[in-house]
């Protein structure tokens, strides 16, 4: 895979007025320089800058935050005891965040600079206010690229017809993460805790059967299906009042529920 020279990824851009180094916010158009004041107008279409998220979450809330996630409801039963969790790897992932106009509209794109085991880490949504100049303290923890930018745009224009001139502002963002590894099963398992807000991703992991629930669905409607004939079959071929026949489904009604909740409750409990 091509290399991406992770040395200068940054565009500095200088104030027009004393060329100092401008801190430019990320989605900004004006920026203020605050040496001598100066507003400047800033252009970022050709422009890649480098951002990091700060992380706020420490290694024990990130644990607490994966063990909530396997009690969750699309996990198998009792996954937050069952499994063994392994402490976690600490990383700074890069991201490229990029801005693009479709319609009008402004459009946020996420996709990696590196390879990426959990691809739903894209879904992640970074708010403007959260993201600050990259420190290079942090390049002991931070991966480096390996997708050029210039793949992600070309990914763009031909999977989602977006084109050069569309894009409207584009950086490298390192994400701050916790990489968990964990066994259930006798089968290995990875989750990943964005360390900013707690969001866990997975891609696999051990979920709840559904051929049960289907199951007990599909009887069920069957034979709610069956109940509500009572009062036409009474009414047309028994020659009975259709108030009995309504009556008489609501107590079949009643009687099927019991079993029908008693099972599902049942493989709930072993599910």
């Amino acid at each position: 895979m091509e290399q991406l020279n992770i040395e200068t990824p940054e565009t500095q851009i200088l104030c027009h007025q004393c060329a100092a180094v401008l801190l430019v916010e990320q989605g900004s158009q004006f920026v203020t320089c605050e040496f001598c004041g100066a507003t400047n107008f800033v252009d970022k279409s050709g422009a890649v800058l480098h951002y990091a998220v700060r992380a706020t979450v420490d290694e024990t809330a990130a644990a607490a935050a994966v063990r909530r996630w396997m009690g969750g409801n699309n996990t198998v039963k009792d996954l937050d005891k069952k499994a063994v969790l392994e402490r976690p790897s600490f990383q700074m992932f890069p991201m490229w965040l990029v801005r693009v106009d479709v319609n009008g509209q402004e459009k946020v794109v996420l996709e990696p600079a590196a390879a990426l085991s959990v691809l739903e880490i894209t879904e992640l949504s970074i708010p403007a206010s959260d993201l600050e100049p990259y420190d290079h303290t942090m390049d002991g923890d931070a991966i480096t690229p390996t997708v050029p930018l210039a793949t992600v745009r070309k990914w763009l224009a031909e999977n989602q017809k977006i084109a050069a001139g569309q894009i409207k502002e584009s950086s490298l963002v390192h994400l701050p993460l916790f990489i968990f590894k964990y066994t259930f099963d006798g089968r290995g398992y990875t989750a990943v805790v964005d360390a900013a807000s707690s969001q866990v991703f997975a891609s696999i992991y051990p979920s709840k059967r559904e051929v049960p629930y289907v199951a007990i669905g599909s009887i069920g409607c069957a034979l709610y299906f069956c109940a509500a004939l009572i009062p036409a079959i009474s009414f047309f071929s028994f020659d009975v009042s259709l108030i009995f026949g309504i009556v008489g489904y609501i107590v079949v009604a009643i009687v099927l529920a019991v079993p029908i909740f008693g099972i599902a409750a049942y493989i709930s409990a072993r599910v």
